[in-house]
């Protein structure tokens, strides 16, 4: 039963798994606007800075190289992005690749899973409250699952 549920909700999570995509943001102001856009994330490019910063007890303005000795990356001073990023040492450059960089790195890859978790609970209250209107319902269900009416997929 606990698979026929399991499968009920990766059916209903499967427009979460999409091809990746570019998007074009159009968003005013400038960056350091803090009601903008890109003021906002500036912000928050500059408190994860300020915090790796902290993390290494170095000054606020640490460099990544100083970061990367500090915390003991793979390369010292010569370490890669990769190895910065994986280690948590990255300093974000105020350019256009280092927002890039804080968004895939800081936002996307950490918030991401969590937004996945969430859609599974918002499936399943959905999917309690689909099975608990009728047994019409049930027996859609069942035969969206591939089985016959009766199935059983709405029971615990």
């Amino acid at each position: 039963m606990k698979r026929l549920i399991l499968a009920v909700l990766v059916i209903l999570s499967a427009s979460l798994a999409s091809a990746q995509e570019t998007y074009s943001v159009t968003v005013g102001g400038t960056a350091t606007n803090r009601n903008s856009l890109v003021g906002m994330l500036e912000l928050g490019r500059v408190q994860q800075n300020t915090d790796t910063c902290a993390r290494a007890s170095l000054p606020s303005t640490c460099t990544q190289a100083q970061a990367c000795v500090a915390l003991g990356v793979t390369g010292g001073a010569s370490c890669t992005n990769l190895d910065a990023v994986s280690a948590r040492a990255r300093i974000y450059p105020a350019t256009l690749v280092g927002r890039e960089g804080f968004v895939t790195n800081e936002m996307i890859r950490v918030r991401a899973p969590e937004y996945y978790a969430e859609q599974v609970r918002r499936d399943a209250v959905t999917l309690a409250s689909y099975c608990a209107a009728s047994q019409t319902n049930r027996d859609a269900l069942c035969s969206l699952l591939g089985l016959a009416a009766g199935c059983g997929a709405c029971n615990q």
